[in-house]
């Protein structure tokens, strides 16, 4: 399931994605509270990933970011008369009907508050101009040609990123696939083939993300991580397929990595 969401806005910073984890939060507390505590109070795989879509017509200028109250960054920002997209997908029917009620009672959110996401000292609201429900490509057969709506992050066990061309990257791409699948709100057991990774236009990928506790942790603003981004031919088993493209691929899909298309 995956739904597009129009929201009207005259700038985005490049530095969004913890603010759209902020909206589905505040959605999900609107509309289904008991289940937005289900997903936040417990350290579980979230079962979706989104991505942003800029308007073509569009600037990129620098601007100044207060992040909170202790960082203040420079860095590239949308401007736009038009809309922004957000596309959202997900295997969990709850969360999706959750997120759609939210966002209809939430009308406009507020991207900024009195010391956080300001740019050149102003607050940014978005609104929610439309929702609509997109229809799935189908996965019948084994082998998938994936594009990358938002980038893949592999990881292994010590958090090092894996690339596309390193000679592990299948084999951790298919450590970190078992493990979400084995998750009990996602499949509940692993893959059910390995899966075989070829990459046909690929390039690496590093991203600018923040996210509360990594600041008060290390004390940096602003964390880059190495991701993937192209497109890939993935093969395995039509339901393991499905369910990666509803829930993402990687890790960090609930953070807007991983969301792909079917091409």
């Amino acid at each position: 399931m995956r739904i597009k969401i129009l929201i009207k806005s005259n700038k985005v910073p490049f530095l969004y994605r913890h603010r759209v984890v902020s909206l589905i939060k505040e959605a999900l507390k609107k509309s289904d509270s008991d289940y937005k505590d289900f997903l936040y109070n417990n350290q579980i795989t979230k079962p979706f990933s989104f991505n942003l879509v800029f308007p073509q017509k569009r600037q990129i200028q620098t601007a100044k970011i207060q992040i909170d109250e202790n960082f203040e960054i420079e860095d590239k920002i949308v401007i736009s008369d038009g809309y922004f997209s957000l596309f959202v997908s997900s295997i969990d029917y709850r969360f999706i009907i959750g997120l759609f009620n939210g966002l209809k009672r939430l009308k406009t959110f507020q991207f900024s508050s009195n010391t956080d996401m300001l740019v050149n000292g102003e607050k940014i609201s978005w609104q929610i101009k439309n929702i609509s429900v997109l229809n799935e490509r189908p996965i019948k057969k084994e082998t998938v040609i994936f594009k990358t709506n938002s980038p893949v992050i592999v990881e292994d066990r010590d958090d090092r990123p894996v690339l596309f061309n390193e000679e592990r990257f299948e084999k951790e791409l298919n450590e970190v696939m078992d493990r979400i699948l084995k998750s009990p709100h996602i499949k509940g057991k692993g893959l059910e083939k390995p899966l075989r990774f070829k990459p046909l236009v690929m390039k690496k990928s590093i991203i600018k993300h923040t996210l509360k506790s990594f600041r008060e942790h290390t004390g940096k603003p602003v964390m880059y991580l190495t991701g993937n981004s192209g497109v890939f031919k993935l093969s395995g088993h039509p339901e393991d397929l499905k369910i990666l493209y509803e829930v993402g691929i990687g890790t960090k899909t609930g953070q807007g990595f991983g969301m792909v298309e079917v091409l």
